[in-house]
């Protein structure tokens, strides 16, 4: 079978297609206030008007491609909170991570990449030039084969930092014990910041969980890592990289078939 090039032409037709079969979930809710699917709803005429202005030749392919990421983002974010199962607003994510890497949000398309457990397409997005300075990105990068220009500091001035800084060296060496812990620390210092709103759905505030936190746990989960301890809310909070689904793989499906 010939394989598809991933460009703007045949992402839009992928995007066009699942959006067809698209569907609010009937599952316990993840975050309170996600009932009905409303964000879905919201992305999905976000969508509409994105492919009518293309469709009148009032924006390009290219125009249009940003905003068809930015919403499949939305819905990505919006089914997960709605309760739809792992494999299917992961599926989304895949989808929003081809766009960003056709966008060239590169370190965006690497998180997204990640919580979609496309590990074949991880591999091929080049890890080119700079990252953001927050210690975050920076193990992330770290973790997925990139270059720093300068090194990571020795030490970080509080528990989030200083666990981030923890995970650029436990999860390479498989130090599974002091992965755990640092995740915890992350875990709990996003829950004691946000106090109870990281629980709750807002229309248009996502993704509906803390991207970094998740995808470097998706990481350390890739590379070996079995949680043993978390509490119900540190599980629950990090639940978006924690949770195994193994989804089909869009790119080796379509890209690499």
């Amino acid at each position: 079978m010939t394989s598809i090039t991933l460009n703007q032409e045949t992402f839009i037709s992928l995007l066009q297609q699942e959006f067809e079969s698209l569907s609010i979930p009937h599952a316990p809710v993840r975050r309170r206030g996600a009932e009905n699917g409303a964000g879905i709803s919201s992305a999905s005429g976000a969508i509409e008007g994105v492919f009518e202005l293309l469709t009148d030749g009032v924006i390009d392919r290219k125009e249009a491609l940003t905003e068809l990421a930015e919403a499949a983002i939305e819905i990505a974010s919006s089914l997960y909170a709605s309760g739809a199962e792992h494999q299917v607003w992961r599926r989304w994510s895949a989808i929003a991570a081809f766009g960003l890497f056709l966008t060239d949000q590169i370190y965006q398309s690497i998180l997204y990449t990640i919580l979609a457990e496309e590990w074949e397409f991880l591999r091929i997005i080049p890890l080119t030039g700079d990252v953001s300075k927050q210690i975050s990105a920076q193990v992330i990068w770290l973790l997925v084969g990139g270059h720093l220009m300068s090194e990571l500091p020795k030490t970080g001035r509080h528990s989030e930092r200083k666990a981030w800084l923890k995970l650029a060296q436990s999860i390479p060496a498989g130090q599974h014990d002091v992965t755990e812990a640092a995740l915890k620390d992350i875990a709990d210092f996003w829950m004691a910041e946000l106090e109870d709103s990281w629980m709750n759905y807002e229309p248009g505030d996502y993704p509906d969980f803390n991207p970094e936190a998740c995808a470097v746990v998706a990481l350390a989960r890739h590379n070996g890592f079995v949680p043993t301890s978390f509490t119900s809310e540190q599980y629950r909070f990090l639940e978006a990289g924690l949770a195994i689904s193994e989804p089909p793989s869009l790119y080796s499906t379509i890209f690499l078939c």
